[in-house]
């Protein structure tokens, strides 16, 4: 499909949704106050000449890359954001962790809650929200396991803290892990959103899209490849 820029490429789009693999360092949607590059700006100046207007139905993290989808009509957007409440859409993404997961698959427990400043998550013995990712070994790399990961439920970081809790940070991920800064070989956390699946709001039959592990990834996947001798 198109990129009508190098911050997004879109990876389907019909007169009733628009899904978009994104690069990372865009912000799904703006911040208040402040001007920063963002999907939805992007989406909305690509949508002029249709006459309609891009709903976020979800977001990803700013250094997060991969797919997005946004409606292009308040009913569309309704279905969606019901679907994603429900925790009906399939969202499945790549990691690249620190350290070697020991079990070829599991799923990851925690309770979270958000830090005063909202910026943050963090992991409490009680109260909080409950966080469910599953995950599954797709190969073991010098000092890093590359990894499918699922969610179950879908808070903020969940994957970035989650992994952290359990002993493995995500490579590059310095907000949540200071050794990360380090890591000069990967400028943000390495984490890409790779397939979304959900029922169409129009046909209500079940469609899924996936997006290719970006360029800044593959380097480092490539390195550590030819470092274990793949």
């Amino acid at each position: 499909m198109s990129r009508p820029s190098n911050a997004f490429r879109i990876v389907h789009e019909d007169p009733h949704l628009l899904v978009a693999d994104k690069a990372p360092g865009v912000l799904t949607v703006p911040l208040p106050a402040k001007r920063s590059r963002n999907l939805e700006d992007l989406l909305n100046r690509y949508l002029v000449s249709q006459k309609r207007r891009a709903r976020p139905v979800h977001r990803i993290d700013r250094y997060t890359s991969g797919l997005v989808v946004f409606a292009k009509s308040h009913r569309a957007w309704q279905d969606l954001v019901a679907q994603f409440r429900a925790r009906t859409p399939e969202r499945v993404y790549l990691a690249l962790v620190r350290g070697r997961v020991a079990a070829d698959h599991g799923t990851l427990r925690h309770r979270l809650e958000r830090t005063r400043d909202g910026f943050r998550q963090r992991v409490v013995a009680r109260g909080g929200t409950e966080a469910v990712t599953h995950y599954r070994v797709l190969e073991r790399l010098p000092g890093a396991t590359w990894l499918e990961v699922r969610l179950e439920t879908g808070l903020k970081n969940q994957i970035r803290v989650q992994f952290r809790a359990a002993g493995h940070p995500l490579v590059g991920d310095r907000h949540y892990s200071h050794e990360e800064r380090a890591e000069t070989r990967l400028g943000r956390q390495a984490l890409h959103a790779w397939r979304l699946g959900f029922r169409h709001p129009d046909t209500r039959r079940p469609v899924a899209f996936e997006a290719p592990v970006p360029p800044d990834l593959d380097r480092v996947l490539h390195r550590l490849r030819r470092r274990a001798g793949c």
